[in-house]
């Protein structure tokens, strides 16, 4: 070992003694948030969860790997990744303002002069603005391009917006909404789009969270009528929506959905711990479907890894993550659909308090359809990736 790999492997364990340190402190007044009696209900893990979010904000871990000109901590992607690991570790829940910091606020970084990001960036890192995404409508997911949210200029300058946006995820709990609508009609469908920073406050704003399989309401419809904004709600330049939307999207697929990938990694040895206390009464098969899916959550984690060290490179995120996040989302279908016939046929493995596999498992079918389906995903990789014909 070189003397600069003992001093980043010496980094990093200062890291994660200061993050654990963090999460002994904070984890007991999040856990007095919820009933440790029953199951967890869903204003408890939404309240957890936008008070994890200020803290993370309070103590600087949001900001952990943004620029020190906004006031973050400098690091890097791989600190980003340790962190990551060590909130896994400690079952932290999934912070609300995670679209903000992960997604649209660096897509804002690295679109929009420096008065709209100074406008927007500051409230996405200090909690107080919570974003969610108005991307897919009823007719338009796969398909974003074929969007028919509209936004037109009135007489006074300010934008009219009218549509209808589907599968918005925490927008009943947002205050703002990145709004992509279509504000050119003799362009091509990519060129004729621009994007909307729309408070979700704004009168003409219905919000009507979406009943799933699981009992939950993650997603919502929402309906923009006459909806207006002014110019300032513009973000970036007229017409770069699509521009806007494919740079949120690769901050999605990587920087985002690292913190799931990790987090997977943790479900699998939790199961395999589960799995060993019921040795005796678990089939084989079983057994060698939990060492494939383990071993599939390794190599995603040195994949994870990958991907980290390139971004730190100052590489933009490309295929591989589009990979990585089709590797991840049928992993986790697999995990799913493992624990629930584990709960099901193994006696006393039922564990509502630590696990519901029943819901792991509806939950886990929308995994290879949200932030772009399966399909999508092998498409880019062919075409972006390997330079096949479309």
């Amino acid at each position: 070992m070189t003397a600069l790999d003992t001093e980043e492997a010496a980094s990093e364990t200062a890291l994660r003694s200061e993050i654990r340190d963090w999460f002994e402190i904070i984890m007991p007044e999040l856990q007095a948030l919820r009933d440790p009696t029953v199951p967890l209900t869903e204003n408890e893990d939404f309240a957890m969860r936008r008070r994890y979010s200020e803290l993370l904000a309070q103590d600087g871990w949001a900001s952990l790997a943004w620029d020190r000109h906004w006031g973050g901590r400098g690091a890097g992607f791989a600190e980003r990744l340790v962190f990551a690991q060590e909130a896994a570790r400690i079952d932290a829940p999934d912070s609300l303002s995670r679209l903000g910091v992960d997604i649209i606020g660096p897509a804002i970084n690295v679109l929009c002069d420096a008065d709209q990001s100074q406008h927007f960036i500051p409230g996405i890192l200090d909690a107080s603005v919570i974003w969610c995404q108005g991307f897919s409508e009823p007719n338009a997911g796969s398909d974003l391009a074929s969007l028919s949210t509209k936004a037109a200029l009135d007489t006074s300058g300010n934008w009219v917006i009218n549509g209808q946006k589907v599968w918005t995820t925490i927008g009943q709990y947002a205050d703002m909404c990145l709004v992509l609508a279509r504000t050119e009609t003799d362009e091509r469908p990519h060129r004729g789009i621009s994007s909307f920073a729309v408070p979700m406050t704004t009168p003409g704003v219905t919000v009507r969270p979406i009943d799933q399989i699981t009992g939950g309401h993650d997603f919502c419809e929402v309906f923009y009528d006459d909806v207006v904004v002014g110019p300032e709600a513009l973000i970036g330049e007229r017409g770069d929506g699509w521009k806007f939307a494919m740079t949120a999207l690769g901050f999605e697929r990587s920087i985002n959905f690292m913190a799931r990938q990790v987090k997977l990694a943790k479900q699998v040895s939790d199961l395999l711990a589960q799995i060993r206390r019921h040795r005796d009464a678990v089939p084989s098969r079983l057994k060698d479907r939990a060492v494939e899916i383990h071993v599939r959550t390794i190599e995603l984690q040195a994949t994870v890894s990958h991907l980290m060290a390139a971004i730190d490179r100052g590489e933009s995120p490309g295929p591989d993550n589009n990979a990585s996040k089709v590797f991840w989302s049928e992993t986790f279908q697999q995990m799913a659909d493992l624990g629930l016939e584990l709960e099901q046929t193994v006696p006393g493995f039922r564990d509502p308090l630590t696990v519901d596999w029943a819901q792991m498992y509806l939950s886990a079918r929308a995994s290879t359809i949200y932030a772009g389906t399966s399909e999508i995903q092998r498409n880019i990789v062919a075409e972006r990736g390997l330079g096949l014909p479309k």
